[in-house]
């Protein structure tokens, strides 16, 4: 989306962060907006009980926290870093706004991803609300897919744990590995070395 020359020529900070270092907490004060230039950060909740809900993974040349930065609320949910390193650029108001009054063509961008974004967790939603197990877990792939920019026609291994997938769609992993099994007995998906493809 924003190459690092451009962001660091429009002295953006650079922050280089490593594997489990805590981007933000939920409920902290969203005064920053970030772009992730390399590496993953796992966006999640956890409930009351300590578990965990995966709500996006976050990857190269993406943003994350805009809803809240841009609102001046809080962030809904924790980020983590899930890389062994992540380098990212940090973004506070005034910074933002100049930016994007600077690079005009980069603000038709940055809407377009975070409309991307929504109508992405509306489809989620819809699925954790109206769909079957297996339907839940057709569609999380689908998303997956599109999400990582690849076509939903081609096949990929995908490199989501059980675990992560059921903590996606609202499902228990026990039900998340027995729908995967049968899915593959229906030829729905394929299990290579224990990893899906699809």
């Amino acid at each position: 989306m924003f190459s690092r020359e451009i962001l660091l020529k429009n002295n953006v900070p650079l922050l280089h962060l490593k594997r489990k270092d805590n981007l933000f907490r939920e409920d902290q004060k969203a005064v920053n907006l970030y772009y992730l230039m390399e590496g993953e950060i796992k966006i999640y909740n956890t409930d009351s009980e300590g578990k965990e809900f995966l709500i996006n993974k976050v990857t190269d040349c993406m943003f994350l926290g805009e809803p809240p930065f841009l609102l001046g609320e809080r962030y809904p949910a924790n980020a983590v870093i899930a890389s062994e390193t992540a380098e990212l650029f940090s973004f506070n108001d005034a910074l933002f706004q100049k930016f994007m009054l600077d690079n005009p063509e980069g603000l038709i961008v940055f809407t377009r991803s975070i409309a991307r974004k929504a109508y992405e967790k509306t489809l989620k939603l819809k699925s954790i609300v109206h769909l079957n197990p297996h339907e839940r877990i057709l569609n999380f792939l689908k998303m997956h897919k599109v999400s990582a920019g690849i076509e939903p026609d081609t096949k990929t291994v995908i490199n989501i744990t059980r675990k992560e997938m059921a903590n996606s769609t609202g499902l228990a992993v026990e039900t998340v590995i027995r729908a995967v099994k049968k899915m593959e007995r229906e030829n729905k998906l394929e299990l290579i070395n224990h990893k899906i493809f699809y």
